[in-house]
Formats: C-alpha cells, sequence, structure tokens
C-alpha cells in the first residue's frame, strides 16, 4: 500500500493553480506580506481542512483495504484522468445501495442488478412517465458505477467529498446535498418481493438438431413467445430467441436450463425454460450412445478371396469419407457362403472413446448389391 505524506502549503498552491492558473504565480507580495497572509486566519482554515480531511482519507483507506484485499492506493491516482466528471454533492454510494467501503465485485454486482430493473431495454409494458423516471434513473446509476468502478476516479470523489465534510465540520456548515435516488430501498423491496413469491416452475421444451451438431458441436436457435408483467401488474409479451448451444461429444438429450427467464407472474419467480435436445434421424447412421453405426449393410464387389488387399470407402456425417485399407482377412479362404467383416473404428464417434462401427459382406459378383468400392 502507498503511503502519501501531507503538504498543506503544496495542498493550497495546487488548489490556487487550478483556480487562478499564471495569476497564482504572479510576483506582487513581499516577503513579509506573504508570511503575514500564510497566518491569516484564512490560511490557517484550509490548513485545518487539509489536514482533517487527511486523516479523513487515511482512515478511509485502511478500512478499504482491510475488506478488499485488491485495493492497491497509489499516490497517482489523485492525478489521473478522470474516468467520469462526477458531481461531489451526490451520493454515488446511495445511488447503488452499497456501503462506502464495498468491494469493486460488490459495486459492480449492484449496478447489475438495478440494471435489471432501470436498464431502457427492461422497461416494456411501462407507460411513457415511468420510462421516463426509469430513463432517468438509469442514467445516474451509469454516473454512479462509472466514478465508483475505476479506484483513482473513486478516490478522487471520495477526497473531495471529505475535504466538503471536514470544512463543514470546522465551521458548521452543512454539506451541499442533491435530492437522488437511493437503491437501498429498491434493493431492499426487490429482496422482499423476491422471497415472497413462489419458486419458479420448470418448463421443459423438446427440440431435435441435426446429428452433426452433436459430433462437431453448433447450436440451436429456438424463438418462444414470452409473458411479461411489469413492476405495476401490466401485462405484455415479446418474442424470444434463445440459442442453445450444443457442445461437440455431447450427450443425448443435452439439457441446458435458463433460469428465470421463462414466462413472467404476479405471484412467482418468472419460469425455467429447460432445453431437453435430441438428434434428428440420420439418413446414413444411427447413433447409440458415444458411437455411430452405419445403418446399411456394405456390400464389397468382386470375389474378394481372391485379393490379397481390401478396400473401401465408408460414408458418415456431414459428407465425410472414412477410407478403408489392409490385408483382406478371407484372401485364399474358399467358401460358398459370403463372409461378414464387423469393422469398428475407435475415435470416430460422438463422444470421446466413441467409435464408428459397421458391417461389409464379402461375397462373389453374384452377390453383390449395392456396391462399395
Amino acid at each position: 500500500m502507498a503511503l502519501t505524506s501531507f503538504d498543506g502549503s503544496f495542498s493550497f498552491k495546487q488548489d490556487s493553480l487550478a483556480r487562478l492558473g499564471d495569476r497564482a504565480n504572479r510576483p506582487g507580495m513581499s516577503a513579509q506580506d506573504h508570511a503575514k497572509f500564510q497566518n491569516s486566519p484564512f490560511m490557517q482554515s484550509l490548513r485545518k481542512i487539509e489536514e482533517l480531511s487527511f486523516q479523513k482519507m487515511t482512515i478511509r483507506d485502511k478500512r478499504r483495504a482491510q475488506g478488499d484485499p485488491t485495493f492497491q492506493p497509489q499516490d497517482t491516482d489523485f492525478t489521473a484522468p478522470k474516468a467520469h466528471q462526477y458531481d461531489k454533492a451526490m451520493d454515488y454510494y446511495k445511488s447503488l445501495g452499497v456501503d462506502e467501503f464495498a468491494t469493486q465485485k460488490e459495486i459492480k454486482d449492484a449496478y447489475r442488478r438495478l440494471s435489471l430493473t432501470y436498464h431502457p431495454d427492461k422497461t416494456t409494458g411501462l407507460s411513457k412517465e415511468e420510462r421516463e423516471e426509469h430513463s432517468h434513473i438509469f442514467i445516474e446509476l451509469k454516473s454512479a458505477y462509472q466514478t465508483l468502478a475505476d479506484n483513482p476516479t473513486r478516490r478522487q470523489y471520495d477526497r473531495d467529498r471529505e475535504k466538503d465534510q471536514a470544512a463543514a465540520e470546522l465551521n458548521g456548515w452543512k454539506v451541499q446535498k442533491r435530492a437522488q435516488f437511493d437503491a437501498r430501498e429498491v434493493l431492499a423491496r426487490l429482496q422482499a418481493a423476491a422471497t415472497a413469491k413462489k419458486p419458479s416452475k420448470i418448463v421443459e421444451v423438446k427440440i431435435q438438431c441435426r446429428l452433426e451438431k452433436f459430433v462437431y458441436g453448433g447450436f440451436k436457435a429456438v424463438r418462444r413467445k414470452r409473458n411479461l408483467v411489469s413492476r405495476l401488474g401490466a401485462f405484455s409479451s415479446e418474442d424470444r430467441i434463445f440459442r442453445v448451444d450444443v457442445p461437440a461429444g455431447a450427450p443425448t438429450p443435452f439439457v441446458r436450463d435458463f433460469r428465470r427467464q421463462g414466462d413472467q407472474h404476479e405471484d412467482a419467480q418468472p419460469d425455467t425454460i429447460r432445453f431437453s435436445v435430441t438428434s434428428k434421424p440420420h439418413e446414413l447412421v444411427q447413433r447409440n450412445g458415444g458411437d455411430l453405426h452405419i445403418r446399411r449393410e456394405i456390400v464389397i464387389a468382386g470375389d474378394m478371396r481372391s485379393e490379397p488387399y481390401l478396400s473401401l470407402q465408408v460414408p458418415g456425417v456431414r459428407g465425410r469419407l472414412v477410407l478403408l485399407w489392409g490385408v483382406n482377412p478371407f484372401f485364399g479362404h474358399p467358401g460358398a457362403k459370403p463372409a461378414v467383416l464387423r469393422i469398428r473404428l475407435s475415435g470416430l464417434g460422438v463422444e470421446n472413446g466413441g467409435a464408428l462401427s459397421f458391417t461389409a459382406r464379402v461375397g462373389t459378383t453374384a452377390d453383390s448389391k449395392n456396391p462399395v468400392s
């Protein structure tokens, strides 16, 4: 953690430069007048304010560090560019409903939760006045998040507010405050409503997709109508497209839950949509667990008993062809009946360790039907 020393005269010079620019360095005051001015009640009051605000910031940094191990204050925080031009009269902690020593994660979580209610995309079904109100609140939430989510900006904001508080305590003033949104009431109401409502029910939706998506991976887009209920009890509906990602080698059925993203209800939490995905029947192959089996029997043309080597092409999924070549196990073995060859090719199935299997019949030319060369 960086340690910051306090220099009241330096701080006063910085404030003077900010207010007066080059005029702050113009000569015109004698050494005696300068010493007199430094000891004036005005300068003594400024130094007291600086000292008290520095003490407050030191205490604040220590408390933040105790509750947030990721907090690493730096001296350069106070000279870094602001991520947002904040209004120090606004209590952004109150806007987000968090403690002044909240961690960055707590600030992010609070902003996300409130955005689910006040984001413009979430105001479907509200009146024009309600949408305008939500829009203003969301702008305030966004300003609060941009100020507090950036550590240097947050420390500059805290320091400016500590200075105003110190001046008020020493001079008997009231700190300037603006009328604003208080998220603590909203968060408490949302929590109470969520606790009071019945748990969401699971709505199972069965869908099918091509077998290739289970083999190579892919997604299935599903359009469903979703009923909505606003905070004021107004009913509406929307078309929602759910993207169901199917990973390569997924089991069947593959289940994917969209928690509380279904129909909304007045007395219960939104439904959970459970998609159960199976594969459509495939023209060439049939799935059996993690294996693929070619549906039709492969017939090898010609009298393969007289050929020392055997070769054939086997169709698979997505136009894939498997070339098989090797020593003919039936070479030199006479026989009147056709020979059957059962082949299992590991690693060519759906799941890891799955196989592609098929049956090949080795016969004479007269026996050949649907020959494969």
